[in-house]
């Protein structure tokens, strides 16, 4: 026997948001549903829901979940306390805390916490939510390759070349020093040598970076 899908996901509306004259994005040709909207995928239902909490918070000042969730879920007909109660627990975040609905980390769980709320369950993966909150236009923050792997590689350069910088500078005011001090010459000789080999490994990483880069097609 097949369960029945709740409201929300059958509509693809997994915020359950009420008909209006709203014209989103994405909604279906068929509004079969008198009460909610239905939309051609979730992708597009789940953009809705994340563009409310945008505006709730650029238009209304809401950046709280006790405050969006009242007036995402007024108290004449939810109840109001637990809805925030259950938001705040599957997002870590507090009821007060003061939160930025235009910052991806911020956005993603309270939308989770929402569909889970509205249905019953989460059924959508990291992919579609991810897409939708990009079509709201909310992106995760990325590191890049470039900044990742050749910075850290120039870092390496740049920190064997200031080591043989300093050792050669070292080098030169022992140079009229007694022959005692000068006997230790040879060793620096072998840092300065070891520096120089760490420096090339360096430039070799950042050489190799920006090659894999462009093989990925990455600017």
């Amino acid at each position: 026997m097949t369960t029945k899908q709740p409201r929300g996901i059958r509509n693809n509306n997994p915020g359950n948001i009420r008909r209006n004259g709203d014209p989103w994005q994405g909604l279906a040709k068929d509004q079969a549903d008198r009460e909610f909207f239905t939309f051609k995928s979730a992708v597009y239902g789940i953009r809705a829901l994340a563009r409310l909490l945008i505006t709730y918070q650029d238009k209304y000042g809401l950046c709280t979940i006790e405050t969006i969730i009242a007036r995402w879920a007024p108290a004449v007909e939810n109840d109001t306390k637990a809805y925030i109660q259950s938001v705040a627990r599957h997002t870590g975040f507090s009821p007060l805390q003061t939160l930025d609905m235009h910052r991806f980390d911020h956005l993603k769980p309270v939308v989770e916490a929402i569909i889970g709320h509205e249905n019953g369950q989460q059924p959508y993966n990291d992919v579609e939510i991810t897409k939708a909150l990009v079509l709201a236009g909310v992106e995760p923050k990325q590191q890049s390759l470039q900044a990742s792997r050749t910075v850290k590689g120039g870092q390496v350069a740049t920190a064997g070349t200031l080591g043989a910088g300093t050792i050669e500078a070292l080098q030169e005011t022992l140079e009229p020093a007694t022959t005692t001090l000068l006997a230790i010459a040879p060793y620096l000789e072998v840092a300065k040598w070891a520096l120089l080999i760490v420096t090339l490994v360096g430039i070799g990483v950042m050489l190799w970076a920006r090659i894999d880069d462009h093989r990925k097609g990455l600017r």
